[in-house]
């Protein structure tokens, strides 16, 4: 059960997909339910009931359109819980051996409780990101808040009631065993890659072939390409990057530098402002583009922007971001703005971590990888990806969480 799952053709989050194609190459049938609508989706029309994508079927649950993350998104989510329940009736369903619950929010994991218990099937809760926690110290709400107060109540009955606890997240164990006294089976399941099974198409959309035209121009004229893909929102501090190439312009630089920015988010009109109030002309903005065609342009880059807020307390159990997964299956040095407890890019070797947002240490991060030569850098990437084909392949994480299911 995945809310916002993805896949070839339905939106850019992948780790559904990749663990059902390594799950059924394994021989196990995999089911992924989605929400027939959501702001993650590559088509603005909404899933078909039924897809099957490499032998992975893909059932879509009624969940009604939105925007924005209002009240819409929250009834959204509400659909798509009711939706699952009624999965213990279906007779199109095969009775599951093992349910998993994988969704930035919480509460799928009461229905996918439900259907485990009436089929007698196993129970696994993956903990994407430390609801309310993220909530709470990201976007400042309170932490009397009613919906943060439910997440917590739905976040401590998924320990309790879950067979294993999978996490994106290797130090999440720490964090569960302050929620319940008896903690459950744990497993450290990162995000990861299909090193040399996913190379990115070249861009054909209108938006995608533009920005790939406008980083073949600044290859032509030898500029360091820096790119972020994915959410423009807060918690990617993209505000902290366009600071940091303000300073850089003031420092004469920003004309050896091009700067792409692929997707949208709540901050991207901002964002976009400031660029204009500071006239710089090295930023450009690409709306989202099909995933495959993000690849591509990420393997034409240089440099890798993994945006965070600098928020210690909801990043000391350990990171697993999607795009630094992209940026080292593409072999790109990595400038990661923050402070965490495990990141795959000091243990890789393979990028600079500021220890900060401070658009003045981003500057100075730019300005050391700029400082390289391309082998130099080449190198640096290399390290990167060397290291996700031998610790965050999907097969194997999807093999390791097959062991850990089979244990619990």
């Amino acid at each position: 059960m995945n809310h916002y799952a993805g896949g070839p053709g339905i939106g850019k989050f992948m780790r559904a997909y990749h663990l059902g194609c390594a799950w059924v190459e394994a021989g196990h049938e995999t089911t992924v339910f989605v929400a027939q609508y959501h702001h993650q989706l590559e088509s603005h029309a909404g899933l078909a009931p039924e897809n099957i994508i490499n032998g992975v079927r893909y059932v879509a649950l009624p969940a009604r359109r939105y925007e924005g993350n209002g009240v819409g998104r929250l009834l959204n989510m509400a659909d798509y819980c009711f939706s699952a329940f009624r999965l213990a009736w279906r007779r199109d369903i095969d009775p599951p051996d093992v349910v998993i619950a994988s969704s930035p929010h919480p509460f799928a994991v009461v229905p996918a409780w439900w259907l485990a218990r009436r089929h007698r099937a196993k129970l696994v809760f993956e903990m994407r990101d430390i609801w309310p926690l993220s909530v709470v110290e990201i976007n400042g709400t309170s932490a009397w808040h009613p919906f943060v107060i439910v997440c917590g109540m739905v976040e401590r009955f998924a320990y309790r009631v879950s067979d294993l606890v999978g996490s994106l997240l290797a130090g999440a164990h720490e964090h569960i065993q302050t929620m319940v006294q008896t903690p459950p089976n744990f497993v450290y399941v990162p995000n990861g890659t299909n090193t040399g099974k996913f190379v990115g198409a070249k861009p054909t959309s209108t938006f995608g072939a533009e920005a790939f035209s406008n980083i073949e121009a600044w290859r032509r004229e030898g500029r360091l390409i820096v790119i972020h893909p994915g959410a423009q929102g807060v918690p990617n501090a993209l505000d902290r990057l366009l600071n940091a190439i303000s300073f850089l312009k003031e420092q004469g630089v920003s004309e050896e530098l091009g700067v792409m920015l692929v997707g949208e988010g709540r901050e991207t009109n901002k964002l976009k402002a400031f660029a204009v109030e500071r006239a710089l002309d090295n930023v450009v903005f690409c709306p989202t583009v099909p995933y495959e065609e993000a690849v591509w342009l990420i393997r034409h880059s240089d440099v890798g922007y993994a945006g965070a807020r600098d928020i210690p307390s909801v990043y000391r159990y350990g990171i697993s971001f999607n795009k630094i997964m992209d940026f080292m299956q593409a072999a790109l040095p990595i400038i990661l703005p923050i402070k965490a407890s495990y990141n795959p890019v000091s243990d890789a070797q393979c990028g600079i971590v500021t220890g900060s947002d401070r658009a003045r240490d981003i500057a100075d991060a730019i300005l050391s990888l700029k400082a390289l030569t391309p082998a130099q850098r080449a190198e640096m990437g290399e390290r990167g990806r060397r290291y996700a084909a031998q610790v965050h392949d999907y097969d194997r994480i999807a093999a390791n969480y097959i062991v850990a299911i089979e244990r619990a």
